[in-house]
């Protein structure tokens, strides 16, 4: 089984946020489903699929704060249209789902990452024209990407091309995060406010 990331809540610009409320639903009915490993409901219960395993606690991550669980996680849900397999419960399940609890998530790739905001001379860090990041993984190779309206890591040329005003200010991850954060919460509300409307 392969464990799922337990990223840091408010410093983790890498965990990928969810504002449209139907799909936060549909990640969190995912997440409340599978087989359960412990009992009741709580910190020490665990979730899986039978090929993921992940802690109880993500279903609030998700619903209160748009933050869920790491990319090749949400592809899995996504492939299997947001319905979890549900392994049989026993003992070769909770041995299984324990050993791999134990031994945690796999190592992080060695990747150096830096985060970036776009300003003009109407808008401030902490309220960015975009948000960007430079990845150089270990041979050398260069990724640039910019988040996007649907809160996800695009590849950018914006590091080339941008407006003589504009301005790139080189951040820490948890400034990054915190502008996610915002866009998250605010893009939330507002759609929101249009399923109200409708």
């Amino acid at each position: 089984m392969r464990v799922a990331r337990l990223y840091a809540v408010r410093d983790a610009p890498e965990r990928p946020r969810v504002a449209d409320p139907e799909r936060r639903r549909l990640i969190a009915d995912y997440l409340a489903g599978g087989t359960t490993i412990g009992r009741g409901h709580g910190p020490s219960v665990l979730h899986t699929d039978g090929l993921w395993l992940w802690p109880e606690r993500f279903v609030a991550d998700i619903l209160d704060d748009g933050l869920a669980p790491e990319p090749d996680l949400l592809a899995r849900m996504h492939a299997h249209a947001y319905r979890p397999e549900r392994p049989e419960a026993g003992e070769r399940l909770n041995d299984e789902a324990m050993r791999s609890w134990r031994a945690g998530p796999p190592g992080e790739p060695r990747l150096l990452v830096t985060y970036f905001v776009r300003v003009s001379p109407e808008t401030t860090p902490e309220r960015p024209l975009s948000l960007l990041r430079r990845t150089v993984t270990p041979d050398g190779g260069v990724t640039e990407e910019a988040v996007w309206r649907d809160l996800a890591w695009h590849p950018t040329n914006a590091f080339v091309s941008q407006r003589i005003d504009d301005e790139l200010r080189e951040v820490p991850p948890e400034h990054a995060a915190a502008v996610l954060d915002r866009w998250c919460a605010a893009w939330h509300r507002e759609a929101l406010s249009r399923t109200a409307r409708t």
